[in-house]
């Protein structure tokens, strides 16, 4: 939600598909590698696996937007 790409790609009402093809991504990605010293197991994991990291991505991608919907971006 801090990615001003990303968060404007969810605003123009983008769809999940199109937004998993843009920036969200790349973000996602670069903000599990901040905390990979925090959580070293689950973001090795996450980064390893690609069909683990895709649906980890969608998964939180609903909550970003539920959250963009509530009004809390």
């Amino acid at each position: 939600m801090k990615n001003p790409e990303v968060l404007n790609q969810m605003k123009a009402g983008n769809s999940k598909d199109q937004i998993m093809l843009g920036d969200y991504p790349k973000a996602l990605s670069e903000a599990i590698m901040n905390t990979i010293n925090t959580n070293k197991d689950i973001s090795a994991k996450l980064l390893n696996d690609e069909a683990i990291y895709d649906k980890f991505a969608r998964a939180m991608l609903n909550v970003f937007m539920q959250n963009l919907n509530k009004g809390m971006a």
